[in-house]
């Protein structure tokens, strides 16, 4: 058996593939306290004071049974409700709600054993039947739990007794990173509501929490209020030293960067690149920068020609400067990956190249495949007609500077390539359509820990 003592580390390391910037300002009437993170500082001076947090993304629900975004599910998770497991700073799993975990033999079974002192704000305790409700429900197709499929290699769960629960589980890399993302709900809160209902159950907006922060006030749907857990458990970290933490939805990051300057926010989340400049040479403002998982792609719709050929998509991304769009569009924040899997993960091979900025290889490839300038207008032709094809982005500042890069580069190979770009809730219904209505589009993704196909 392998307990939470003795769990295998395994060799994760965060990747730049993607940077985010976390930009700080002197907090206000609390720009001469003292950092709690200071050795020097008496440990009952370190507590106390607001900090403003300001994002592009509103909070959609604390409901983790109608989470569909990451910022929301962060949210949940790290403030006003808790996992089973949470990652430390080198991306390991350790205990949070569950004090201890054991992994039979084969790697078919997981047993938690939960801590006996979280209690929900309203003071019921949070127990093992919470735990059982929430997965049982997650797992329901009633729920239409939009990640759903995560839970595809789980069976279960089964209490074992009044603190243990079990769960089967197909073996593979990321076993337990599962557990570190999904909040758990309050069974008595919430379970008198059919399955069917539960997402629309007004715990999405006033949620019963058992995390280190509460949620106190919403104004407005664009600014949230948390006030800190006074009793939360020591072993976890105890009280947090913030005693207030606001959350402001700002969507322009030009408004953002102006609220931090005028004291309005003390904290931005993914600043612009292009402002990073700014950001850095302002002497009230710190930059904070640190590696994601988030990787950026063009998807070439695949049942589609040309992009059915793999010597065409092959040849399209041999013909786009990659470094460039990380110097250019990113401000260097970022490298060129050799794939989704990040080095982060089990299953990345570092041997593994990515295909390299090979403009006239692209072109020769092109021209065996039947694709040449007949009529010599820049443009390659095959018996059916030019080659062109849309590229559809969202109105987000860096993809639409990334289809326009990417247009120039294919046009000096002899593709002609439109840029169409849609508000970006059409835009992300555009892409998962049954119709596939797209050539090809541009996003950013972050994929989670369990990665098996």
């Amino acid at each position: 058996m392998m307990s939470s003592g003795s769990a295998r580390r395994s060799a994760l390391r965060t990747t730049a593939v993607a940077a985010i910037c976390f930009v700080l300002a002197a907090c206000g009437d609390d720009a001469d306290r003292p950092s709690p993170f200071d050795a020097e500082v008496p440990e009952a001076d370190r507590y106390g004071g607001t900090a403003v947090f300001a994002g592009s993304t509103d909070i959609q629900t604390f409901n983790p049974v109608a989470t569909a975004d990451e910022f929301s599910d962060a949210v949940q998770r790290e403030l006003v409700l808790m996992t089973l497991l949470r990652l430390d700073e080198d991306l390991e799993p350790i205990p949070y709600l569950a004090e201890s975990w054991e992994i039979n033999a084969d790697s078919t079974r997981v047993e938690f054993r939960l801590r006996d002192d979280i209690a929900w704000e309203d003071g019921e305790p949070t127990t093992v039947w919470d735990v059982e409700y929430t997965f049982s429900v997650l797992k329901d197709p009633e729920s239409a739990f939009p990640n759903a499929e995560n839970l595809a290699g789980w069976e279960g769960p089964e209490v074992i007794d009044e603190r243990t629960i079990r769960f089967a589980v197909r073996p593979h890399a990321g076993l337990l990173y599962g557990w570190t993302r999904l909040p758990i709900l309050p069974r008595h809160v919430v379970a008198d509501t059919r399955p069917g209902q539960l997402a629309t159950h007004e715990f999405g907006i006033r949620p019963t929490g058992n995390g280190p922060y509460r949620l106190v006030e919403a104004r407005d749907d664009d600014t949230w209020i948390f006030e800190a857990t006074l009793d939360f458990p020591a072993e976890l970290g105890g009280r947090p030293y913030l005693d207030r933490l606001v959350y402001r939805s700002l969507p322009e990051p030009a408004t953002q960067l102006a609220e931090l300057r005028s004291g309005g926010a003390h904290l931005v989340r993914i600043v612009s690149p292009s402002q990073l400049r700014q950001v850095r040479e302002a002497r009230e403002l710190s930059a904070l920068e640190y590696p994601t998982r988030a990787y950026g792609f063009i998807a070439w719709n695949g049942v589609r020609p040309p992009f059915d050929e793999p010597v065409i998509r092959r040849a399209l991304t041999m013909a786009i400067d990659r470094q460039a769009l990380v110097d250019v569009v990113r401000e260097g924040l970022g490298e060129i990956p050799n794939g989704p899997i990040g080095s982060w993960h089990p299953a990345y091979d570092a041997e593994l190249a990515p295909l390299p900025f090979a403009p006239d290889s692209a072109a020769a490839a092109l021209e065996r495949a039947g694709w040449s300038d007949r009529d010599e207008d820049g443009i390659r032709e095959d018996d059916e007609g030019a080659l062109s094809f849309e590229l559809l982005t969202s109105e987000r500042e860096t993809y639409r500077a990334v289809a326009e890069i990417v247009q120039a580069q294919l046009r000096a190979v002899g593709l002609d390539v439109a840029i169409r770009s849609l508000e970006a809730s059409a835009f992300l219904d555009a892409i998962p359509s049954p119709e596939r209505r797209f050539d090809a589009f541009v996003l950013e993704w972050e994929p989670g820990f369990e990665i098996d196909d």
